[in-house]
């Protein structure tokens, strides 16, 4: 077996394959956290019989943060 081997597969750095418009949008759960957590904590301790609609201008405020970074709600 001469010169004609092939390099062996591990010795060649792996390519992750990403679409381009991956690389600079953040993960949904690292933005938006103050929202997230204001939105979360109305939502949990409402003493409401109807928190959705107590909570509904945090939720509006935390969809509108999330659409800013490019993620639908």
């Amino acid at each position: 077996m001469g010169s004609g081997q092939s390099t062996p597969a591990a010795s060649i750095p792996a390519k992750i394959a990403t679409p381009a418009g991956d690389a600079k949008k953040p993960k949904p759960c690292c933005v938006c956290l103050d929202e997230k957590a204001k939105r979360d904590e109305c939502m949990l301790f409402s003493t409401s019989d109807n928190a959705q609609t107590e909570c509904a201008d945090l939720v509006t405020k935390y969809k509108d943060c999330m659409a800013g970074y490019g993620f639908k709600i």
